[in-house]
């Protein structure tokens, strides 16, 4: 998958438009300042293409770590539907999140052509993983605009309400990198989330991202 060079810091690996580096130097060795973070918020890569192109898989390896600090952090989205209430799964039950991809921070710096590249779209709150039909939350990030309910408010309150339960410490894990570390998580049952690290210019935190889609069998007897 190759996204805009215009999105997330513009900062593509060179000559390699499909990785990202994820790192606060650039690549000719630049602090990029305290400032340069991506990801730092819980969100699932892929939530602004429309379906199926949402079932993306990243692939995230590192080659410097800062001292201390700087894990990533993993939430999972099947356990957390298994254990909602039932007066939040009636809530939840004919929502949707609506996702713009203007509405997302790390794209802030996409250009117009780019982000008119990308129509709107619309997931399920109470979705089933493509491959195996197994339940699972979409809730994307923080940003997104929930319809199905009597108002925006009470969307964003049920959003916001989810957030909270499926980043709880019972569906959580923070992996703390090493150099040479490599994670591979399907984003469709998945949020995750770079954790803060002290990015003065002395330290490198240095990860490079690909992606790839789940390819969906046309039948059951297909292998994958």
């Amino acid at each position: 998958i190759v996204l805009p060079s215009s999105f997330e810091g513009q900062d593509p690996e060179p000559f390699h438009p499909a990785i990202q580096r994820i790192t606060n130097f650039w690549a000719d060795g630049t602090w990029k300042g305290p400032s340069a973070k991506l990801g730092a918020y819980w969100h699932q890569d892929g939530q602004f293409w429309e379906r199926p192109k949402h079932n993306v898989l990243s692939i995230l390896h590192a080659q410097a770590t800062p001292p201390s600090g700087g894990e990533t952090g993993f939430a999972d989205l099947r356990a957390a539907r298994a254990t909602l209430s039932k007066p939040l799964l009636e809530r939840a039950e004919k929502t949707s999140i609506k996702v713009s991809v203007r509405d997302i921070g790390d794209f802030k710096k996409g250009t117009e052509e780019d982000l008119a590249a990308f129509p709107d779209a619309q997931h399920p709150i109470l979705d089933h993983h493509t491959l195996d039909g197994g339940p699972q939350l979409y809730v994307g990030s923080p940003h997104m605009a929930v319809s199905g309910l009597e108002t925006p408010e009470a969307g964003r309150a049920l959003l916001d309400m989810l957030l909270m339960h499926a980043t709880s410490p019972s569906y959580t894990y923070f992996h703390a990198w090493d150099v040479g570390d490599v994670i591979i998580w399907d984003n469709t049952q998945t949020l995750h989330h770079s954790m803060p690290y002290n990015n003065d210019g002395t330290a490198r935190r240095e990860l490079y991202r690909t992606q790839s889609r789940v390819v969906i069998p046309e039948s059951k007897n297909e292998e994958l």
